[in-house]
């Protein structure tokens, strides 16, 4: 049951993600695609974070209706929010059953959304002009839009998820996850080894009543 649950929010997210970068596909550089990844990893784990932001950028990205992004630039982004979802994840390990500061969601905010723009500047570059000076001039001009996006994120992620983050773990679908996994590998691990223990005594007890 709770590898369904999770297999319906690992949907959830993705359909969520994509919904939500063709909504606001004319508002340039500000985007809920991180922030939806980071929760993601936050609530569902390292693995699902990195699986939930590599499949639903790479969708968006691929069947953008602006036409697919040229491979450099695709493979920055897919990588890129990749990582939002696996950092969710490392600090939902972290805090499991409380709520990071607000100034640590911001900061991840701040460098997941900085990685982001450097990673694609640069796919960018060596697409168009493989070279440094084009590198500097592609970081200059975009300046402008890089802080935009990078203040939004930050803003974004520092007021939005102290918010959502226990609204969200209070729904009947995202509770005891993380104790049902826990459960679950521990039964998987001590059922085979207590079988064989079990029946060893049940063997002795045997053993015991006919001997003289």
């Amino acid at each position: 049951m709770n590898q369904i649950r999770k297999l319906i929010l690992t949907a959830i997210f993705i359909a969520l993600a994509i919904a939500s970068g063709l909504a606001r596909i004319q508002l340039p550089n500000v985007e809920f695609l991180t922030v939806i990844f980071f929760l993601a990893g936050f609530l569902l784990g390292v693995a699902r974070g990195l699986f939930i932001g590599a499949t639903a950028e790479f969708l968006y990205s691929f069947f953008n209706p602006y036409g697919p992004a040229a491979p450099p630039l695709l493979v920055a982004q897919v990588f890129s929010m990749a990582l939002a979802g696996g950092l969710g994840g490392v600090v939902g390990k972290f805090y499991k059953s409380r709520t990071p500061p607000f100034g640590l969601l911001g900061l991840c905010g701040f460098l997941l959304t900085l990685c982001f723009d450097l990673n694609t500047t640069l796919a960018f570059t060596v697409f168009i002009d493989s070279s440094w000076q084009g590198l500097l001039t592609a970081l200059t001009f975009g300046a402008p839009f890089y802080l935009t996006h990078i203040g939004t994120n930050t803003l974004i992620f520092s007021a939005l998820l102290p918010i959502l983050i226990p609204r969200l773990r209070a729904l009947a679908i995202f509770r005891n996850l993380s104790t049902a996994d826990s459960h679950s590998n521990r039964e998987h691990f001590t059922t085979p080894a207590s079988a064989p223990a079990s029946a060893h005594h049940s063997f002795d007890r045997a053993g015991a009543g006919h001997q003289p």
